[in-house]
This record gives structure tokens, C-alpha cells and sequence, in this order.
């Protein structure tokens, strides 16, 4: 049951998770099927009763089923207007191991889980609490590479989540590098509004929230390897009990560089990063949906290597490709193939490439190749290598290492 966005995720995962779907109550959250054929015919039915202050609104799924399984399932929640929750389960068969089962609020970063596998006659509740003052940071943690005598900004979220009105929270960072408060123009330093002694972000109503820039300065003696962590406190001042924290990390970073594919674009990106500086470079289009990512440095540029699928005829392959990126993460070489399947007639997979280059600059590759021959269901694996000029053209072409023959069953 989601509130807000929607998402498509039929695997369960851990509650709380940044990752979609967020602000949910999952009864028990599987890969349901719901009155579909050869499974089951059963459907969701909701229905919302009582009255003021006692309204409830209720959800079953009725004799559904997880894909795969014909056993039926027949469960539902309740949801109070107290801001109780009840899940409720009638009837609860075969292997439930997978589901899970709990709340989670808007961002993914704050949950409840119920550890315990559910089963039949068995009924779960969600109490809410009383009125209270309260108060969230978001995001708990963030961190930020920097460099000597630099500064590294952030934004961080403190929001009234208590039910007792309005709230002015008092902001008190602890940090071996030197930490300032501003408002949320970054320009603006932090004062003490209520006089106690302490900044703090000012009267925030209920419900509302006030962001604070935290600016963590690097000491002009830093190198690489140096690191800080602060500490950021925000108390309520009508119950000073009630606090949060935000932990923000800096450090001066020795030079690497971090091959991946961006989900955000499907781009194989590479990021490097230097003490002074860092930057994102983008090694192929958007969406090219790359995988298992290797990258190795050579004098003046970085071999740049992934696996990426297609379908061939009435076949799907995997197929080798690369590309070659100067010091600056330019492209020197565009997305070439070093395999390719065109023509063939059984399902053929190059997968998890490892690359190393040599003193003289070539590159070499290696990965398995793992055939399925669909007609008799034979599959076959070997280890093929090949080597590159410092240009990327081919010296060595795609050769079988092992020469293994033998197929299997299965």
C-alpha cells in the first residue's frame, strides 16, 4: 500500500531502504498474483467504516498467490484513524520465507520491520505513539571529497515531526575542522532567535522544516588521506530530550578512478577523482545498459571494458565491448565490440571481463564464455583472452584458453 508514488517492485527488500518504493505499509510484500489464470482467481477488496474519532479503512487480498504457487493466501490491513496499524492473517500457505512485512515513511530512511515470518490466525501491530515533540534530519549522513584549505557545503533538512506546535530547535555542530552554520542560502550565519545561548533554525511550525548549510572547512595543511567526520545536533527546545543527529564526512582523496553504469541513464560512466579536483565522464550514449564493469590505467588513458546483451535471430548473446578514455576521462577511442555474435545459432554469453595492461602499454582481457544449446539443453563453459595494442586494436583476437569440450546436462 503505497501513499504518494507508486512503484514496480515485485521483490521485497529490506524496510527502512532509500530505494523505490518509499512511504508504504507492506501486510506482506511478495510477488503476488491476483486472479490470475493457473494460479487462482482471487481479487483485493477494500472497504472503510466507523466514525469520528473512530474510522478505520480496510485492504484484503483474498485468496491470492505467490507466482509459481497455487496455495492460497488471504490476509489484510487495517489502517485506524489513532494512526494504528493491523495486519491480519487468515490464512497464510506454503513457503513465505521471502516476504516482508513493515512500514516505511516518504524517503526510505526511517521503517519498522517485523522480523518473524507471518502465518495463519496471526495479526501484527503497528502503535503509534502519543503527542510528543519529535524531530527528523534528513539526510543522516552525507559525505564529500575535499582538498587542502577547501570548504565542502552542506544542505542539511531538520523537520518538526512532533504534534506538540510549533518548535525552535537548537543547532550545536562537534567537528575537528571547523564547522559554520548558515541559513539555506549558504550566505546567511546562524543566530540564537529564543536567546538561550545556542543558534538554532528559528521558530519551525508543525509539520514544516528548515533547512541549515553546514560548512566544513579543510585546514590548510591537510593531504591525502586526512578526513573528518562532523557531527550535527539539532534539540527540540520544548522537550530537550528529543534530538537527531546528521553526520557529514570530508576527506582529501588519493587519486583512483571508479568504472560504473549510471541507472539514473544507463551510461558506463567513470569517475576520477584527483586531491584537487574530480569529475564524471560518460565512456558510452545514454541507456547502453552495460555490465560487470573492469577498467585498468595505462601511461596517458584507461582501458574501459563491460559485457552488453542483445538478441541474435532466436538467440540472446552477451557480447565484450570497450572503449579508451584519455587522463581526463575523454573518449580517445569510441564503443567497440571485442566479441561479437552476429550469426550465431546458440545462446552465446561473454560475461565478467578482468583487464590488466603491460609495461609496453598493451591490454590484456580475459572472461568466460558460456554456451546453451536450447534444442537439448547442453551448456558448455571456457576462459577466452585476448590482446589489445595501446590504441585498442586487436593483437591477439578472442582465443580459447581452456579448450574445454565437455557439455553439460541440466
Amino acid at each position: 500500500m503505497t501513499f504518494g508514488a507508486g512503484a514496480y517492485h515485485y521483490a521485497s527488500q529490506s524496510i527502512p531502504n532509500p530505494g523505490a518504493p518509499n512511504d508504504f505499509i507492506a501486510p506482506f510484500w511478495d510477488d503476488l498474483c491476483v486472479n490470475y489464470g493457473g494460479y487462482n482467481t482471487g481479487a483485493i477488496y477494500y472497504m472503510q467504516g466507523g466514525s469520528v474519532p473512530d474510522r478505520y479503512f480496510v485492504i484484503e487480498w483474498y485468496a491470492v498467490s505467490l507466482l509459481g504457487s497455487t496455495d492460497l493466501l488471504t490476509f489484510e490491513a487495517i489502517l485506524y484513524e489513532s494512526g494504528d496499524i493491523l495486519t491480519q492473517y487468515q490464512s497464510m500457505a506454503g513457503y513465505l520465507g521471502w516476504a516482508t512485512v513493515g512500514i516505511e515513511d516518504s524517503t526510505g530512511t526511517d521503517g519498522l520491520e517485523y522480523w518473524n515470518t507471518v502465518s495463519s490466525n496471526q495479526a501484527v501491530r503497528f502503535t503509534r505513539p502519543g503527542p510528543s515533540a519529535r524531530v527528523r534530519m534528513r539526510p543522516p549522513y552525507q559525505g564529500s571529497f575535499t582538498h587542502a584549505d577547501g570548504a565542502a557545503a552542506f544542505q542539511v533538512s531538520i523537520l518538526n515531526t512532533g504534534e506538540l506546535g510549533s518548535d525552535t530547535y537548537d543547532i550545536t555542530p562537534s567537528s575537528s575542522w571547523t564547522a559554520s552554520l548558515y541559513a539555506a542560502d549558504g550566505a546567511t550565519p546562524l543566530t540564537d532567535t529564543d536567546g538561550d545561548g545556542t543558534v538554532d533554525t528559528g521558530s519551525v511550525a508543525q509539520g514544516s522544516s528548515s533547512t541549515v548549510v553546514v560548512r566544513v572547512t579543510t585546514p590548510s595543511t591537510a593531504s591525502i588521506g586526512d578526513h573528518n567526520t562532523a557531527i550535527v545536533t539539532a534539540h527540540s527546545s520544548l522537550d530537550t530530550s528529543k534530538s537527531k543527529t546528521a553526520s557529514l564526512q570530508t576527506g582529501v582523496p588519493a587519486p583512483f578512478a571508479q568504472a560504473f553504469r549510471d541507472d539514473t541513464d544507463g551510461a558506463m560512466s567513470l569517475y576520477l577523482v584527483q586531491p584537487g579536483a574530480q569529475t564524471l565522464k560518460k565512456a558510452t550514449s545514454d541507456w547502453h545498459w552495460g555490465y560487470n564493469m573492469a577498467v585498468a590505467e595505462m601511461p596517458s588513458s584507461f582501458a574501459y571494458f563491460w559485457y552488453t546483451g542483445r538478441s541474435e535471430g532466436n538467440v540472446y548473446v552477451d557480447e565484450i565491448e570497450y572503449a579508451l578514455l584519455d587522463s581526463s576521462g575523454d573518449t580517445v577511442r569510441e564503443v567497440s565490440k571485442l566479441t561479437d555474435h552476429s550469426g550465431a545459432t546458440l545462446y552465446t554469453y561473454d560475461y565478467d571481463p578482468a583487464v590488466a595492461v603491460a609495461p609496453n602499454g598493451r591490454i590484456g582481457v580475459v572472461w568466460y564464455r558460456y554456451l546453451y544449446d536450447s534444442s537439448n539443453y547442453n551448456w558448455n563453459y571456457n576462459i577466452y583472452y585476448a590482446i589489445l595494442d595501446a590504441s585498442g586494436n586487436l593483437v591477439v583476437p578472442p582465443t580459447n584458453l581452456t579448450n574445454n569440450p565437455i557439455w553439460g546436462y541440466g
